[in-house]
């Protein structure tokens, strides 16, 4: 095999890459969307608005009945005040703390766990803590989950699109540089076939250069799955909590594979082809 084709298998290798980069990104955010709209669900806060002063007695008597309540996480169950309310809005809006009348009630705030979030868990709650005494009512929205698995599916999809645009991009480069590279040797491979050479045997080197651009694609993508989990992990945000190790190594897996059949099917169907014209 001679080194006529040494520019185009850079281009080759290096659109391979950007399509092993973006199928990986498309799978993490698959594999993690269930994870990433649970964590959504157990840091949507639900609102018990409570009438003013009450007494701290019947306040903690209802934190005990919503802890009491199947689904909700005990720990998140607290009690804010409406001077609270109004210092945290304040900085969240702008709304000025010198204010005549705070507009905000003391409230309960609580969270559900993932698996009990749902409407019709809530409007159970709802209608069992409004009969309790100095409960003006429970407000919450469900918005958010819906709006995260749009904005999941929108983006994910989007990767799709454009890997798959790159997949074409990528299979044409392939065909032309391996085109490329029989025609420049075509001389040595008649040569080869005049003294009785095996098909296996001539397409070998091909085979060989195409196992070394997916290696070299593989690594790239190593790199950038590798440095993106390291940093998210390292961050301490909440991208340390969603991601997981055994999704990531499934991508790279998955991403092995594709590699696989974008490059290597697609050398070896190219020269089967090219042998089988030069033999007729």
């Amino acid at each position: 095999m001679t080194n006529s084709g040494k520019p185009t298998q850079f281009y080759a290798t290096m659109s391979t890459s950007i399509v092993l980069v973006l199928i990986s990104l498309f799978l993490l955010i698959f594999f993690h969307s269930s994870n990433i709209t649970n964590i959504v669900k157990e840091n949507i806060n639900i609102l018990v608005e409570l009438e003013d002063n009450l007494p701290s007695g019947e306040v903690g008597n209802l934190k005990k009945i919503l802890i009491k309540q199947s689904g909700v996480l005990p720990s998140s169950v607290e009690f804010v005040s409406k001077k609270d309310a109004l210092e945290l809005m304040s900085r969240e809006l702008n709304i000025s703390e010198s204010l005549d009348e705070n507009p905000f009630r003391d409230l309960l705030k609580f969270n559900l766990s993932n698996d009990s979030y749902s409407e019709s868990k809530i409007k159970d709650i709802k209608s069992k803590i409004e009969l309790e005494k100095g409960v003006l009512g429970l407000y919450y929205e469900n918005d958010s989950v819906d709006l995260v698995k749009t904005n999941l599916e929108k983006i994910s999809y989007g990767i799709l699109i454009l890997a798959f645009c790159f997949v074409i991009l990528a299979l044409a480069i392939i065909f032309n540089t391996v085109k490329l590279t029989l025609y420049s040797d075509i001389k040595q491979i008649k040569t080869m076939e005049i003294v009785g050479a095996e098909k296996s045997f001539i397409k070998k080197p091909y085979l060989r250069a195409a196992f070394g651009m997916i290696m070299k694609a593989m690594i790239a993508v190593f790199v950038f799955i590798g440095g993106l989990s390291g940093y998210l992990i390292q961050s301490g945000s909440i991208f340390a909590e969603i991601l997981q190790i055994k999704y990531v190594v499934l991508t790279l897996v998955i991403s092995f594979l594709a590699a696989l059949i974008i490059q290597f099917a697609t050398t070896n169907s190219i020269l089967n082809d090219f042998l089988r014209k030069v033999n007729r």
